[in-house]
């Protein structure tokens, strides 16, 4: 496919800063991989009927840090799940990369690949200096506005956790 012929992931534009509570979240349609191995189609407007939706933005698969903050929401996707939570990583690496994470890792949630990173950016969570992805949460509910933004998340930051669970009524 030539990349005239390539539909964009959104039609939202790049925002210079992080998208905020009470907005409206971008919508996207993109390619993810399942703990499974499956490659599916994340279409945000077709998932939020089936529940909220937190979007965790990371820079990169593999990275110490990255896969700190994958392994944190891993070890709480139950516990989301029965809040009617989705949850999602989002990055600019390819699906290839996402296989090999989710093979090594095993993240009970999708990764997607936002490959020309036009979400991200989308959300104003692009690192223009590394051209990646901030890490970063975005909690987005069923209405399509987003509820709440964590957009320069540390996973050693036990207080980026406790705000997000108070947001979604579960402290």
């Amino acid at each position: 496919m030539s990349p005239e012929q390539r539909q964009p992931a959104t039609s939202a534009p790049p925002r210079e800063s992080p998208i905020a509570p009470s907005q409206v979240a971008p919508d996207f349609c993109l390619p993810a991989i399942t703990s499974k191995g499956d490659r599916i189609t994340v279409d945000l407007k077709n998932t939020l009927p089936q529940g909220r939706v937190l979007l965790l933005f990371y820079q990169d698969d593999g990275m110490p840090i990255c896969t700190s903050q994958l392994k944190a929401f891993a070890q709480e996707h139950k516990t989301l799940a029965q809040a009617d939570i989705q949850t999602f990583g989002i990055n600019t690496n390819g699906l290839g990369s996402h296989e090999r994470f989710q093979e090594r890792d095993h993240y009970p949630f999708p990764l997607i690949s936002d490959f020309f990173g036009e979400v991200i950016q989308a959300y104003g969570l692009w690192d223009h200096d590394t051209r990646r992805s901030r890490r970063a949460l975005v909690l987005i509910e069923r209405d399509g506005r987003v509820l709440y933004v964590e957009p320069h998340f540390n996973p050693g930051n036990l207080a980026a956790f406790e705000a997000l669970f108070a947001a979604l009524g579960l402290t």
